[in-house]
């Protein structure tokens, strides 16, 4: 764990973090500030960040100076035997990462892919993997994951969002390419990251600050353009 300095809501954020395992624009994407998030899905402090605190950025304006990068992989591992991989909160989470990583691809522009990870994650936060209801397709089939099929189909019906390129994605093997890029990508963080959510700007990790992420994009921002109203009221 971070020490020092980067503790100042050490108590409080702790509690939610998931630490690793042992062993539309206004703005050139030049000028833009980079905000990535290293997550997994069923960890409940991604979960808050995502629904309760990234989406301020994309509600208020301040997307306009981000390049957003959302990489669900988080703390998976894979298992060196099998090549399975294996989640901090079990196979559930290993799905819905890969769901969500479908879903990046799938829906590649921003608000589409956003709102459908948002809206996932803010029912996991809200009630885990019960927020969801059942659709026809899993009505009629076993799944190892129906509790958390439910949830993300219930979330693409709420949205209008086709499923179709979901399940291609998925069945296919596609969904797990990505996933390996996305843990190529996790692997390669300096420094490691040590717990999720991870959030950097300009590639920066921000620790335990990563709550006033606002804060952190509004003083990165070099842009020729004005600061969106957001920046007014971050510190």
């Amino acid at each position: 764990m971070a020490s020092g300095g980067r503790l100042f809501p050490f108590a409080l954020v702790t509690l939610f973090l998931c630490l690793t395992f042992p062993s539309p624009s206004l703005s050139s994407d030049d000028d833009k500030v980079k905000l990535s998030l290293y997550y997994e899905s069923l960890c409940p402090g991604s979960a808050d960040f995502i629904a309760n605190h990234l989406v301020k950025a994309i509600d208020n304006g301040l997307i306009n100076i981000i390049d957003l990068k959302i990489v669900p992989w988080g703390n998976a591992q894979i298992d060196n035997r099998s090549g399975a991989f294996i989640c901090q909160h079990g196979e559930d989470e290993c799905y819905l990462n890969t769901i969500q990583a479908c879903a990046i691809e799938v829906w590649s522009d921003l608000q589409p892919h956003f709102n459908f990870i948002r809206c996932v994650e803010g029912k996991i936060s809200k009630g885990g993997l019960q927020s969801g209801k059942v659709s026809a397709a899993y009505q009629e089939k076993p799944s190892s994951n129906v509790a958390a099929s439910k949830v993300w189909e219930s979330c693409a019906e709420e949205l209008k969002l086709e499923e179709a390129g979901i399940y291609k994605c998925y069945t296919s093997g596609r969904g797990r390419e990505l996933e390996l890029q996305y843990k190529t990508e996790t692997d390669q963080l300096i420094p490691p990251h040590e717990y999720t959510p991870w959030v950097t700007v300009n590639d920066q990790p921000l620790y335990y600050e990563f709550l006033n992420f606002m804060d952190f994009v509004c003083k990165a921002y070099k842009g020729s353009l004005e600061k969106p109203p957001a920046c007014n009221s971050t510190r």
